[in-house]
């Protein structure tokens, strides 16, 4: 008889904590998405300043040995800019500047060996993640300079 009693009250036991599983995986999913959405965007939000930074030192490292006049506009530097194209989204013309050795803006046309080429370039960064969202579009920004030899 006891055997009996015991059975009928463990299954009306299971039958009322049935549902408790899926409650705490519904709680806990939520903050484990918003955490797993926020380490990726973390990921693409250093890929893609990799991607402008070495964009602008590719570009100054290239235009500093072959120049062009006006300055940035060598064939070389026009197929670097292609590739940096390709490879950053949505990257921005490029500021090519004339600088001498302190970093202000020199007036030699074309730049004089000695002087610096610096390259401004930027991209968008749209977040993912929808509590990053709040904040928009960022701007990602680099800069370099190269000495001409």
């Amino acid at each position: 008889m006891m055997r009996g009693a015991t059975s009928t009250r463990t299954c009306g036991r299971r039958k009322r904590e049935s549902g408790q599983g899926v409650t705490e995986m519904a709680l806990v999913l939520i903050p484990f998405l918003m955490l797993l959405f926020g380490i990726v965007d973390l990921g693409r939000g250093i890929y893609a300043y990799n991607g402008v930074a070495e964009a602008a030192r590719e570009l100054a490292r290239v235009t500093s040995v072959h120049a062009g006049d006006p300055l940035g506009s060598s064939p070389e530097t026009d197929a670097v800019l292609a590739t940096q194209y390709a490879l950053v989204p949505g990257l921005t013309v490029p500021v090519f500047t004339c600088v001498d050795i302190t970093g202000v803006a020199a007036d030699d046309d074309p730049c004089l060996p000695g002087n610096r080429v610096r390259v401004s370039v930027s991209a968008p960064f749209q977040p993912v993640t929808p509590l990053l969202l709040v904040l928009g579009t960022m701007t990602i920004e680099s800069a370099s300079s190269m000495q001409i030899p």
